[in-house]
């Protein structure tokens, strides 16, 4: 049988493709860029109408998370324009990425913990 590798598996059946994996990890990233803008969405719905200092305060966390993680997704972006290659996220990218979302955990926590729902 021509083609039939050992266990009965065609040829080249098993062999990965690097494509794939970059492309799910874009995938991956741009499912997590979504679940960041809806988290910032429900937080400044939750936000709104601006009410003394706390509600600017938690506006400016907001502000400073999103723009982070916007940063860092700019920077992964710029770092491959090519989808397919393998190359990982940069430790600049990373810890951007990091700072963003500890930015809007700390928003999010202080918006359930001092505005009344």
């Amino acid at each position: 049988m021509a083609g039939v590798g050992e266990g009965g598996v065609a040829d080249g059946a098993g062999a990965r493709d690097p494509g794939l994996a970059a492309e799910r990890t874009d995938l991956a990233w741009n499912r997590s860029g979504l679940a960041v803008v809806v988290a910032v969405a429900i937080m400044l719905r939750r936000l709104w109408p601006l009410e003394g200092y706390k509600s600017v305060v938690a506006l400016v966390l907001i502000a400073a998370g999103a723009i982070a993680w916007a940063g860092g997704m700019r920077l992964a972006r710029r770092k491959r324009p090519d989808t397919r290659a393998a190359a990982g996220l940069g430790v600049s990218t990373c810890r951007m990425l990091t700072v963003g979302t500890l930015v809007l955990a700390a928003a999010g926590f202080l918006l359930g913990v001092f505005t009344p729902g």
